[in-house]
């Protein structure tokens, strides 16, 4: 019988919370906590993609290490970071511009079918969704790679919250917010965030 091969998600997550906590606790409370929980070195970050389950536990052990509220503030500006990265070398420069240039709603529109078309590399094992609303969109994980099998006592899909937020700040509307309003390690079916203030 033929093994499972372990769903893979690019190594942002990994290289970007890693630089967070480097910057933030110093180089040798990024190292042990990135070791710890994925076997890397800060010298030798992975450069493809890697197992999501790498990337989970990384996330469990911020969160367990230093608290839900600074473990997610941590994550979030891993996620900011991302977003800097995928437009600077992932997204097209004139897709960004065009983007930049439609009506706000159809710029979104835009913005979220690529977030689907690409879903493989940062959704893992789960799914990904989006919905339009009147007041901009719901994006769901299911079977989340960030928070899956985590229990908390409020939303931990933060990376995700940020790298969302920034790419749609930055290319749709600059007042923009995402919000994670459920999450699977509350308890909940999937994680669902809401995309507000497009005008």
């Amino acid at each position: 019988m033929r093994a499972v091969q372990p769903a893979r998600i690019g190594p942002n997550t990994i290289i970007q919370i890693a630089q967070v906590l480097r910057d933030r606790f110093g180089e040798s409370t990024a190292a042990t906590l990135l070791f710890e929980s994925t076997g890397y070195a800060m010298g030798a970050l992975p450069a493809a993609m890697v197992d999501e389950r790498e990337a989970q536990a990384f996330v469990q052990t911020v969160m367990r290490s230093l608290g839900e509220d600074r473990g997610a503030r941590v994550l979030h500006e891993a996620g900011h970071r991302t977003a800097t990265y995928l437009m600077a070398n992932r997204i097209p420069h004139a897709a960004q511009w065009v983007m930049k240039l439609l009506p706000k709603r159809a710029g979104l529109a835009v913005l979220l079918k690529a977030m689907q078309a690409n879903a493989w590399t940062f959704a893992g094992s789960g799914s990904f969704g989006v919905k339009r609303t009147p007041k901009g969109a719901e994006l769901t994980f299911h079977a989340c790679a960030m928070c899956r099998d985590m229990h908390s006592h409020g939303p931990v899909c933060d990376f995700y919250a940020g790298t969302f937020e920034h790419l749609i700040r930055s290319l749709v509307s600059p007042r923009a917010t995402v919000r994670e309003v459920e999450c699977q390690a509350l308890g909940a079916h999937c994680c669902r965030f809401e995309v507000l203030a497009i005008h």
